[in-house]
């Protein structure tokens, strides 16, 4: 090789070089994420502490973009936007949008532990059912150290040992989860978001909620709920969903770091939510609200109502299920506890 050749051939490699070595990393892709209630909700910043901010700092092959909540897109059409593709991911309860998808309407209701779904086959029943339902993958169900959760009310509640609350006369707030239970007990229903529950309480159009422990005074509800009933009752259903042909278009390492994240999140989310649940717990108690301890008979027709109310409701969807009902409910829910 001449001189000529060899000074064409190292100028040759050395632009190859440069452009291989000023090509900046392919981007990550990017999951535009949303999810049901406000930034401050224990919830939230719970997905994002252990989820969203773990993700994006491994700087891998996905990223997390976090939208917002119901400001960006109504709690109701948010499941709509994930079954479409306009959003990537969301993180809502599963009783949002049991209009829409049968099978979501019986998470909540569960009494078997999600240690024991995962390993009867119901989580997997579950996962058909939301492919095929939602177009969705469950990257992450959240039971947060097996939260649970309790009714609260603006006056003294009175007790019934048929029904172990009566509720006639009150109008409640309520979503798809606690309806039955709240009827049955004689409440009048009424569905709202929770960003608007501190102006209904505040004007008195509703006397009373069901919630999940945790996040009363992230809300300012002490202000108006004065007695909190117990025991607690059916379980966490949070889910964190991300569009099937979204998932399906991910590499394979982006699968994985997905599935890691939202694996480890799920355990860490449960640490998060217990502590946040004392210190609301503690606010509560500084309010000045009053536990409502139900025993005896008044007890046992508490729980077998809200139970007996609510699968008595999840069975009339029966035939509107994409999976075995009767099968997925066996896994999910045992009538003998």
């Amino acid at each position: 090789m001449n001189g000529k050749s060899i000074f064409a051939t190292g100028l040759a490699t050395a632009a190859i070089g440069f452009v291989a070595f000023s090509l900046p990393a392919l981007a990550a892709t990017e999951l535009k994420t949303i999810g049901c209630f406000q930034r401050n909700h224990d919830y939230i910043v719970a997905l994002h502490e252990k989820f969203v901010e773990p993700v994006n700092a491994a700087k891998g092959e996905v990223a997390i973009k976090y939208l917002g909540g119901p400001e960006v897109t109504p709690t109701r059409k948010q499941i709509g936007a994930l079954k479409r593709g306009v959003v990537d991911m969301i993180f809502c309860p599963s009783a949002y949008y049991g209009g829409t998808l049968a099978e979501a309407r019986l998470p909540g209701a569960h009494n078997r532990s999600l240690e024991e779904i995962r390993s009867n086959g119901g989580y997997e029943m579950m996962q058909e059912a939301w492919g095929k339902g939602v177009n969705a993958r469950i990257l992450a169900w959240t039971h947060f150290g097996g939260q649970k959760f309790y009714i609260y009310t603006n006056s003294e509640p009175k007790l019934s040992e048929k029904t172990g609350l009566d509720l006639s006369g009150v109008k409640m707030r309520g979503t798809g989860l606690y309806k039955a239970l709240l009827k049955a007990m004689g409440a009048t229903v009424v569905v709202i978001p929770p960003g608007d529950v501190y102006s209904a309480l505040e004007r008195g159009l509703v006397g009373g909620v069901a919630w999940p422990w945790g996040s009363m005074a992230t809300y300012g509800w002490e202000k108006f709920l004065k007695y909190r009933v117990e025991p607690d009752f059916f379980g966490a259903t949070m889910f964190l969903l991300i569009n099937k042909e979204k998932y399906a278009s991910l590499s394979k390492a982006g699968k994985a770091q997905l599935e890691k994240q939202a694996s480890e999140y799920e355990k860490a989310a449960s640490a998060i939510m217990v502590r946040k649940g004392h210190e609301d717990d503690a606010k509560l108690k500084k309010s000045g609200i009053k536990i409502v301890k139900l025993t005896g008979k008044v007890r046992a027709a508490y729980i077998k109502t809200i139970y007996g109310a609510k699968w008595a409701e999840n069975d009339s969807f029966a035939n509107k299920t994409v999976v075995d009902y009767k099968m997925l409910k066996s896994k999910l829910y045992d009538p003998s506890k």
